[in-house]
């Protein structure tokens, strides 16, 4: 990816808030900065965002859909099926969706502590395709199916995924500058145990959870002044246990995003965001039957450094009702091993608070 590239996805929250700005210029109109201002809660893709008031509580639901295709990857690098094949696969992954939908509870007993809880549902499908045979013949069987060079089948999974509980840490309040540090848990709640019809392991990338206990401690900032908004959160994935019942774990995470919100009206905002997430591969190994034809199959084509850059709006449709919608593209994805790189992901939010 060259700079120039990289530069102007860094360049798009300044430049989504200067065309409503542009156009406002001879306008005296200002947004009072509250926690009822569209832009009090982050992008709809953020999470752990915002805190809450002493005896407020927050019903939420967050859905999200990642989709995945075009050629195999590996690094920055896009790879051709038959050189797929030449490192030594029969079968590739071609298309995959994953969607994931999340219930959020919050709760503020005082002022200072916000109490979550997240329980999650996912559903991912994928496509296999047939590669071309190296020494002739067919490709090898794949979940108890063989397929033809170029042939192709797909298959889905789908049930609760892991869920996450824990507090946000008020340190400072203040409508203009919002701080607060995070700890998240997150429960195996999520099954690692599924199989194809052959009875061997799925691939990893579809088990419903992690299958150990992880935590989550993130740092947020959020400002605001009359016109414009922003915000920043880090945040790091630590899986606390060295496997799991099936085996093996998943890689640590480490995220950073960043995003800019202007407020168009008493009840809309626009925003953009910058997104960058650095993910460790599988460790371990499956501890009984599982394929090795696809790149899913191993552990080291799983993790990498991706950017996405998205563009957001924020809508308040009744004083405590507030909708949200996100659409990001990626910018940069250097994966490990050989994957499937992302092409898509969106998120819509809906939140109740009383």
């Amino acid at each position: 990816m060259t700079v120039t590239k990289l530069g102007s996805a860094f360049a798009l929250p300044l430049a989504l808030c200067a065309i409503p700005a542009a156009a406002q210029d001879n306008s005296s109109e200002e947004i009072a900065v509250t926690a009822l201002r569209p832009d009090a809660h982050g992008p709809a893709g953020t999470m752990a965002d915002h805190v809450h008031k002493q005896g407020d509580w927050m019903f939420g639901l967050m859905a999200m859909h990642e989709s995945y295709g075009g050629a195999n990857r590996a690094g920055t690098t896009d790879l051709t099926p038959a050189q797929v094949a030449a490192a030594g696969y029969s079968v590739r992954d071609s298309a995959m969706t994953m969607d994931m939908a999340m219930l959020h509870v919050m709760y503020a007993p005082n002022d200072r502590v916000t109490l979550m809880l997240v329980p999650s549902w996912m559903r991912m499908g994928m496509t296999m395709e047939g590669l071309p045979a190296m020494a002739g013949g067919m490709a090898s069987g794949h979940g108890g199916h063989t397929l033809m060079p170029g042939q192709t089948m797909a298959h889905s999974v789908q049930g609760l995924g892991d869920t996450q509980f824990g507090a946000l840490v008020s340190l400072s309040r203040r409508p203009e500058l919002s701080v607060h540090a995070g700890l998240m848990v997150s429960a195996p709640t999520g099954s690692v145990s599924r199989r194809n019809a052959s009875g061997s392991y799925v691939h990893y990338m579809m088990q419903g959870g992690s299958g150990t206990w992880d935590l989550n401690p993130s740092f947020t900032l959020h400002g605001a002044n009359r016109r414009f908004g922003w915000g920043a959160q880090v945040a790091y994935l630590f899986r606390v246990e060295d496997a799991n019942k099936s085996g093996f774990r998943f890689g640590d995470r480490f995220t950073a995003t960043a995003w800019a919100s202007k407020p168009v009206t008493g009840n809309l905002s626009l925003s953009s965001r910058i997104a960058f997430s650095r993910e460790g591969t599988i460790q371990g190994h499956y501890n009984g039957a599982h394929g090795h034809a696809s790149p899913p199959d191993l552990q080291g084509n799983y993790g990498g450094t991706r950017i996405d850059a998205g563009l957001g709006a924020n809508l308040i449709v009744a004083k405590r009702v507030r909708l949200g919608l996100e659409a990001a593209l990626p910018v940069l994805q250097d994966l490990n091993g050989i994957q499937l790189p992302r092409k898509f992901s969106g998120n819509l939010s809906a939140s109740l608070m009383f």
